[in-house]
């Protein structure tokens, strides 16, 4: 592939300013509904090289992309046969936060991790091996994964919480399918949820978290921070569930592995050594960056960045 430049990256930027308006910030959350809809970054990592262009370095809540981190965690603890039990890995035809789709699905099991019910299921199974250390050890694996030890944000966290109906009703219908045991303490595995979801990362930290899942696992000091196999897993659930149901359009418009958050980040891969993630607020109808995907599209086709 050819090398990142900075005026790619500018170019990238002025294209997607013709299109934040024709995305809207998440308004069920309410802290996050006071996002500006025209904050707009992206960073590269390359050949020991990092670049970025606009909002690169705002904070924002990296949202549904901890659900890569948090599977990352579980992976190293349960074998894959083990894990189907739980959730699957099967791309998801509705809305990431659908009560429908557990209940359409086989056996109630989440269609896979990256959806809310999934990602519910990834937190209680962390917390049968940890207990009270869990929101530690996923603090320290995401320290790892972006290169630095991340905050969350307390407003976030408590507007997610005290709006968090589907979520409650996901949780309690998986408990009624005995998905979940009886036993689980619903409120500490949603605290620990709504505390993932709410770390406040930048593009710069999304680059160098995507540098490491393409680059076999490891940070560009070579430092192993995912196995192999589980670096590769992650990628491939990221190409085919990481968008949600617009995973289908985004394979065709961009052609990488991705996951999404909204909190308007999203966060690619490859089998290529480079990092590379976008940030932009106003999402489209299924949770995405519309900006940020037209950013992205941008880039894969100036540089053939599509897997497929």
């Amino acid at each position: 592939m050819e090398v990142f430049t900075q005026s790619l990256l500018d170019q990238a930027l002025a294209l997607g300013k013709l299109f934040t308006k024709d995305g809207k910030v998440a308004d069920y959350i309410p802290e996050l509904s006071m996002q500006n809809p025209h904050l707009l970054g992206l960073a590269s990592y390359q050949d020991g090289r990092l670049l970025t262009a606009g909002h690169a370095d705002i904070p924002f809540t990296i949202q549904s992309i901890i659900k890569v981190a948090l599977y990352s965690i579980v992976l190293e603890h349960y074998s894959m046969d083990e894990l189907r039990h739980y959730v699957g890995v099967q791309p998801s035809a509705k809305p990431f936060n659908s009560v429908i789709e557990l209940e359409l699905s086989n056996k109630n099991v989440p269609v896979n991790p990256f959806i809310n019910a999934g990602a519910i299921v990834t937190v209680a199974l962390i917390h049968r091996v940890y207990g009270d250390r869990s929101r530690e050890v996923i603090a320290d694996r995401l320290a790892n994964l972006i290169g630095r030890k991340a905050d969350y944000s307390e407003k976030v966290k408590a507007s997610e919480s005290a709006t968090a109906y589907g979520n409650r009703t996901l949780i309690y219908l998986m408990l009624s399918c005995k998905i979940l045991p009886a036993d689980l303490p619903v409120e500490e595995i949603l605290d620990i949820y709504f505390t993932s979801c709410s770390f406040l990362v930048t593009c710069r930290d999304l680059a160098h978290f995507s540098f490491v899942l393409s680059n076999e696992g490891k940070d560009e000091d070579d430092r192993p921070i995912l196995s192999r196999v589980n670096a590769q897993i992650l990628r491939s659930l990221m190409a085919s569930c990481g968008t949600y149901d617009y995973s289908g359009e985004f394979a065709l418009r961009v052609g990488l592995p991705a996951k999404s958050g909204v909190g308007g980040g999203i966060l690619t891969a490859s089998p290529d050594p480079f990092g590379l993630a976008v940030f932009g607020p106003a999402l489209d109808k299924h949770g995405n960056s519309y900006a940020g995907v037209r950013m992205l599209e941008f880039l894969s086709q100036a540089l053939n960045l599509s897997i497929y």
